[in-house]
């Protein structure tokens, strides 16, 4: 296997971007972290992700986790190939725009713009979702899902509008404060079990390589965002260290986080009488298990400010994407203007924050369930993800070539990465799914080819 280091050394190709207005190198290395930590809002995996996966591979669950872990890990190191060279706030597409030029890094942003949008619009719906739930349960409230959307996304446009450090130093703490409360119950499962090690899932089980197959395909969309504190590239310290850095660990926080979530889950259903993936509520569950029902309460409260947090990190990066491509001439030129005081891109936040919550509330309109919305829009989220990732990882494979360092290890990086993504991309694909989830590609598609019609009214080199 390749090493997959950060290297402690790298000859910038770029020197990190000063683009005028943002602020510059205030964020620390564990607020960078946060931004990518938050992007792939690992808190909320346990809750609505695992179970999926679970329906799939069974006793597998961890194994497709883990396998998905170093799946990612190898886009991470495509990825790091330009964080550990060049900073700026357009994330991946300037780094495709280092690689294949203007064309192919215009095309990447538009893939990352719509995953972002589309991302932070699930994630407006799933706080309205956990929002009304603790609502209901705790005051006996019931309120339309339409105000709560409303809430979150002014909430979240101001806090990204105000000032990148507070948002950055939010999302930290909300983050851990979730992810706190989840391994309290993993570590009251595991305590109440003896730390007896389980033999159905450690042997798999009735477990096939289908099995894996099906649940690895699942397991890799909860990563998706990973990547999003490249979005930092002005206003992280350091940044050609900090950022590789943040991809990295984040890969590695969430995957362990995956791993052992998943474990401890399966673990405790064996004993019920209800399966893991027919529970709605599975934490809850879990902590009524280990005789703490109340916990099960505060950690719903927990995943509901999670997907505040995850919502902010699509903000910030989808807003910082927007606001770089603009300056590169791409879009309006409204968009690359910076707020004098908070010096954030305050225009392109509150259009992406606007159009966020336009999708969630208008899909409400319709009478949909809330968690087919999440559904729908999650998986047009990966999409968007799994374009910008391929492209990149081909850059990164010219890059290597270019600069004469496409080791045997680096071409086996590369090669895994695109073969994860493309594995990912035809799982979503077959077997067939049913409507509309069948429609989602060529709803994607035509959004990437009404990019490709406006990139050619555009003067490019």
């Amino acid at each position: 296997m390749p090493a997959l280091q950060i290297p402690e050394k790298s000859s910038p190709i770029a020197p990190p971007h000063r683009v005028s207005g943002l602020k510059h190198g205030v964020l620390s290395p564990l607020e960078t972290l946060a931004q990518s930590i938050a992007g792939i809002a690992p808190s909320a995996t346990p809750g609505m992700l695992i179970p999926i996966v679970f329906s799939f591979a069974g006793n597998g669950t961890w194994l497709s986790y883990l396998l998905a872990t170093v799946g990612i890990l190898f886009t991470a190191q495509c990825i790091n190939e330009f964080a550990s060279r060049s900073a700026c706030p357009g994330s991946l597409y300037s780094f495709v725009n280092l690689g294949f030029g203007k064309k192919a890094g215009m095309l990447t942003g538009w893939a990352l713009l719509f995953a972002y949008v589309f991302c932070g619009s699930a994630c407006v719906v799933e706080f309205a979702l956990y929002a009304l739930s603790l609502l209901k349960h705790t005051f006996n409230l019931s309120v339309s899902s339409q105000p709560m959307m409303l809430f979150s996304s002014l909430l979240v446009g101001f806090v990204g509008y105000k000032n990148v450090k507070m948002s950055a130093s939010l999302m930290l703490k909300l983050e851990i404060l979730s992810m706190g409360l989840i391994l309290l119950i993993v570590g009251l499962t595991l305590f109440q079990h003896g730390l007896v090690l389980d033999w159905k899932q450690l042997s798999l089980n009735g477990v096939s390589f289908e099995n894996v197959r099906m649940g690895l395909v699942m397991a890799i969309f909860g990563f998706v965002g990973f990547e999003s504190a490249a979005s930092l590239g002005t206003e992280a310290s350091q940044p050609l260290k900090t950022i590789p850095r943040a991809i990295m660990q984040s890969v590695i926080f969430s995957g362990g986080f995956f791993v052992v979530s998943s474990y401890s889950m399966v673990m405790s259903f064996h004993a019920s009488p209800m399966s893991l993936d027919k529970c709605s509520t599975p934490l809850l569950s879990m902590s009524s298990f280990v005789g703490v029902p109340w916990l099960g309460h505060i950690i719903d409260a927990g995943i509901m400010v999670s997907f505040f947090a995850a919502a902010l990190a699509n903000l910030n990066a989808g807003a910082r994407m927007l606001y770089k491509m603009s300056h590169d001439g791409l879009l309006h030129n409204r968009l690359a203007n910076c707020h004098h005081e908070n010096q954030t891109p305050h225009v392109a936040v509150w259009l992406c924050s606007a159009v966020s919550l336009t999708i969630a509330v208008c899909l409400s309109l319709f009478q949909v369930a809330l968690m087919d919305i999440v559904g729908w829009l999650g998986t047009l989220a990966t999409f968007g993800f799994i374009y910008a990732y391929m492209s990149t990882s081909i850059s990164a494979a010219k890059l290597l070539r270019q600069s004469k360092q496409f080791s045997i290890a680096k071409i086996i990086t590369v090669s895994a990465s695109c073969a994860v993504l493309i594995f990912a991309f035809i799982g979503s694909l077959y077997p067939l799914p049913a409507y509309p989830y069948n429609i989602l590609p060529l709803i994607f598609g035509t959004y990437m080819v009404v990019g490709l019609a406006y990139l050619r009214t555009l003067k490019l080199s």
